[in-house]
C-alpha cells in the first residue's frame, strides 16, 4: 500500500466524507467561478461553481461538484493548518 503525504500549504477548505477520506479545496478562482478541488489530494481538478440541493435538502445552495458528488460551500470548512 502506497503512502502518500498530503501537501497542507495548498489546503484552504477541506469537506469530510468519511473518516479516511475528504475533499479538499486548494484555491478559489472567483473570476472563473470555479474552485481547484481533489479528493486526499490526489488529482486536483478545477470544479465549476453551480447551484444544487445538497443531499437530504430541500433548498438549492451554491457549491460545486468533484464527480459525481456535490459539495455544498456551506459545508466546506475552512483549513489554516498549512504553515506558520
Amino acid at each position: 500500500m502506497e503512502s502518500a503525504m498530503i501537501n497542507l500549504k495548498t489546503v484552504i477548505g477541506v469537506y469530510s466524507l468519511t473518516n479516511t477520506g475528504a475533499v479538499l479545496v486548494h484555491a478559489i478562482d472567483y473570476d472563473g467561478e470555479r474552485v481547484l478541488a481533489s479528493i486526499n489530494g490526489r488529482d486536483a481538478e478545477w470544479c465549476g461553481l453551480t447551484e444544487a440541493c445538497a443531499e437530504g435538502m430541500d433548498e438549492m445552495e451554491l457549491g460545486f461538484y468533484l464527480g459525481s458528488i456535490f459539495v455544498p460551500l456551506s459545508e466546506v470548512m475552512r483549513f489554516c493548518g498549512g504553515g506558520i
